[in-house]
């Protein structure tokens, strides 16, 4: 089951939230190191920024970019190679594919000069089970993930990242596991749901289901 963990500080007139719904259970592994953008996390558009952020106020002079906020990797312009939130609209190549999630906050410092970081080099998660609905910002469900991603909801089970097959071949893959629980609680069994194709009509928009013994 999912294990919530929130945290919630003021710091003088500010309050600061990190909340970590996002992740379903305890997890190790899967993290990687890279640099991100923090500038492009500032955004105009008011209610994507206080999705990105935390702890901004008039007064503020540290502010927090929320963990689990979907990246991506920038392929062109002069930050190339660095990671900004992933961003449909984006043109820098933020818009391709989602890299991974920020494995946890970030603070910066808001001076006169503009925003400063004490360290550019954050952990990306790329791989795990998490709750998509309770992330910071929900991509589309038409977005493309990278990684190795499943989103655990209501006892249901969705691969998040996949990869295209080799031309000519349709693959294997599985849509969804939906499971199955005796009145204990235990999970006793499921059924899992193959992906529609283009290359095979199907009477129905997936392929029946089929148990897990």
């Amino acid at each position: 089951m999912a294990l919530p963990i929130e945290m919630v500080h003021g710091t003088g007139l500010t309050t600061v939230e990190e909340n970590n719904e996002w992740r379903f259970g305890e997890q190790t592994g899967g993290v990687v190191s890279v640099t991100i953008v923090p500038e492009l996390f500032n955004v105009d558009d008011e209610t994507l920024r206080n999705k990105y952020l935390t702890g901004v106020s008039p007064t503020a002079t540290t502010i927090y970019i929320r963990s689990g906020i979907p990246l991506a990797k920038i392929t062109s312009g002069t930050n190339k190679g660095a990671y900004g939130p992933y961003d449909p609209k984006a043109t820098d190549g933020r818009q391709t594919a989602i890299a991974g999630l920020l494995e946890s906050a970030v603070a910066v410092n808001v001076t006169y000069s503009g925003w400063q970081v004490d360290d550019t080099y954050v952990g990306l998660r790329y791989r795990g089970d998490i709750i998509k609905s309770k992330l910071p910002v929900v991509p589309a469900d038409e977005a493309k993930w990278g990684g190795c991603f499943y989103d655990v909801e209501d006892d249901a089970v969705t691969a998040l990242s996949g990869s295209a097959g080799a031309a000519g071949s349709a693959g294997v893959g599985v849509k969804s596991i939906t499971l199955t629980k005796d009145t204990s609680g235990a999970i006793t069994g499921g059924t899992w749901v193959a992906p529609t194709t283009s290359r095979t009509p199907s009477p129905s928009p997936d392929t029946p289901s089929k148990p897990i013994l």
